[in-house]
């Protein structure tokens, strides 16, 4: 599984996602973000609704990317 960084919002309060996963065609896009001024126990997930599905390993390895780095 091929797990990319793809865009930040610029105010580092959003990282958006790529994932591809071994041996399939599809590629999952989401994206963690906070608003502004809130902390990471306000942290939200969202999932592009055309991606279909992420698998549960890169949403874990994203939160952990994203709480050292949001």
């Amino acid at each position: 599984m091929a797990i990319t960084t793809i865009g930040t919002d610029g105010d580092d309060r959003a990282i958006e996602f790529l994932v591809r996963p071994e041996g399939t065609p599809e590629e999952g896009h989401f994206a963690i973000f906070r608003e502004h001024g809130r902390g990471w126990e306000d942290a939200r997930l969202t999932i592009d609704p055309a991606a279909g599905s992420v698998p549960v390993a890169a949403v874990e390895w994203a939160v952990e990317f994203a709480r050292e780095y949001l």
